[in-house]
């Protein structure tokens, strides 16, 4: 299975800084400046380098493409890779709408093909074994869930951050963590969603809270901002004592603390990127045709965005 990357910016170079897998090849690089492809090549010792992405498309030796390129390019070169018979691994997050979502799961399984998000979530061990152990320690019903995510961006970033026509803010950039953390440990889909948001002068989210409640009562609060820091410590609460996972959506380590002040480890190892685990896993989907478990978490993420910024009025000049 041959991979190429379409984009070569800041993301593009860590995917392929982590890129290890003995299944797959990073075979191809594919930029709008062919002067930027080459570079990002022969930096990351990459075979082959395009100077457009229509060359790269057309070229049959790549299996899959990891589009890494600004939120509001997303849809339009997911359908271009789809349309050439490619596989699709997208970054976060992955369209601006779950209606974009469903056109693009649409054409994807009417070719035949897997599309994916490159959600650290999805793809890291972490996860299933918490699930592994609430299954088999049954520590109750879930009361309430916290995933506070804050990530300091300057205003004057040259990224695309504070951008409105690159579908810049906090909630597509971080929020998709805050919101997937939260799916994972919630029973059903939230029925209640309340939300306040802060918007910068350029347009786009700065800061906000989201509240979240579904049909099992399972109360969530999400904090997202851009204009300050906030610890990544995601929190499940049950019955029986509380989760809390350090550093997530990377995390390696969670700790339950029983009522009575008890504390029990749960940890895999750290020592792999999450990066390689996303490769890994959507190689493996894709070579041994899994069905793909991860997409309706998107659409799920995608539906409360909606609802979201319908609520604070945030409309880009895209749509």
């Amino acid at each position: 299975m041959k991979w190429a990357i379409l984009g070569a910016g800041n993301i593009a170079n860590e995917f392929a800084r982590s890129f290890r897998s003995e299944k797959s090849e990073l075979y191809a690089v594919a930029s709008r400046s062919i002067e930027k492809a080459k570079s990002f090549a022969e930096k990351h010792e990459i075979p082959v380098s395009y100077g457009s992405y229509e060359e790269m498309l057309a070229d049959k030796a790549v299996t899959a493409v990891y589009i890494a390129t600004p939120h509001s390019h997303h849809y339009e070169q997911i359908k271009m890779c789809l349309e050439a018979g490619k596989h699709v691994f997208c970054e976060k997050v992955m369209v601006t709408s779950k209606a974009q979502l469903d056109e693009v799961i649409a054409l994807a399984d009417s070719k035949g093909l897997y599309l994916a998000e490159a959600m650290t979530i999805f793809h890291v061990p972490l996860y299933p074994k918490l699930k592994k152990w609430i299954k088999e320690n049954n520590p109750g019903k879930v009361k309430m869930i916290h995933a506070p995510f804050g990530a300091y961006k300057p205003t004057d970033s040259p990224m695309y951050f504070y951008k409105m026509d690159l579908a810049g803010g906090a909630l597509f950039d971080i929020g998709t963590y805050a919101l997937t953390f939260v799916l994972e440990f919630m029973s059903s889909q939230p029925t209640d969603i309340l939300t306040m948001g802060n918007l910068h002068e350029s347009g786009v989210d700065e800061s906000s809270v989201i509240l979240l409640r579904n049909k099992e009562q399972e109360l969530a609060t999400v904090e997202l901002s851009f204009g300050t820091n906030l610890p990544h410590v995601g929190v499940v609460a049950f019955e029986k004592g509380y989760l809390q996972i350090q550093n997530y959506p990377r995390a390696s380590k969670a700790v339950f603390t029983s009522l009575d002040g008890e504390e029990t480890i749960i940890e895999v190892d750290n020592q792999t990127h999450a990066f390689t685990h996303e490769i890994n896993h959507f190689t493996d989907m894709v070579l041994s045709k899994e069905e793909n478990k991860t997409i309706a978490k998107t659409q799920q993420v995608l539906e409360i965005m909606d609802v979201v910024r319908k609520e604070w009025g945030l409309v880009y000049p895209f749509e």
